[in-house]
């Protein structure tokens, strides 16, 4: 499972949304909608993270009662898909609630060191609607309910608490490095770019 979570976040970092290094402007009602539906149902990215890690599960048959085959990794890939659906929707809708940013909000800073920390120090922060920097609630709620709740329905010697608790842990660790790729994101397009396109049309 911990093999799993590891390839999807490392796998859709790179597709979900982020601010620009601009001055804050807080999100409206109906941009909050937009951002949810572009996480969730709407992202390759999400698509991508559970087909992936399902891909990883299967390999390691994680766990084993649900078998190999096509029912096995079915199984797998819509446990997944509901997990990430769970962190997402839990996330957006506790940050609407008081009003915080669910965006990952990238540095007004220069230099390596400094973006680095603050990817990680922003992991754990966020901003209201009026630009005061608050601790992330929301994503401690998103990132515990979608390793308690799908644990529901894994085998019964898997413990909600315990390794539910434990896997959203795990899940809040995995958002560190999210960020940082978000936070390098420009960066990384432009190395993974393909050579040989000129951004000039040639007459």
């Amino acid at each position: 499972m911990r093999t799993s979570l590891v390839l999807a976040a490392l796998g859709s970092a790179t597709l979900f949304a982020q601010t620009p290094p601009t001055a804050y402007t807080p999100l409206t009602a109906g941009e909050r909608w937009e951002h949810y539906w572009n996480e969730t149902f709407l992202s390759p990215g999400l698509y991508f993270a559970a087909f992936g890690a399902a891909s990883g599960a299967q390999l390691a048959n994680d766990p084993p009662e649900w078998g190999q085959g096509f029912k096995g990794y079915s199984h797998r890939t819509g446990s997944l898909f509901a997990t990430f659906t769970i962190q997402a929707t839990v996330h957006e809708a506790a940050s609407a609630a008081l009003h915080y940013d669910p965006r990952y909000l990238r540095c007004h800073c220069q230099g390596g060191g400094r973006r680095l920390r603050h990817a990680v120090v922003w992991s754990l922060l966020t901003k209201n609607d009026e630009g005061q920097t608050r601790f992330d609630l929301p994503v401690l709620a998103g990132a515990y309910a979608s390793g308690i709740i799908p644990i529901l329905w894994y085998p019964d010697r898997y413990s909600p608490w315990k390794d539910g608790f434990r896997l959203g842990s795990q899940q809040l660790g995995f958002s560190v490095g999210v960020n940082v790729i978000k936070e390098f994101g420009p960066e990384l397009r432009r190395i993974f770019r393909p050579k040989g396109r000129s951004t000039k049309s040639s007459h």
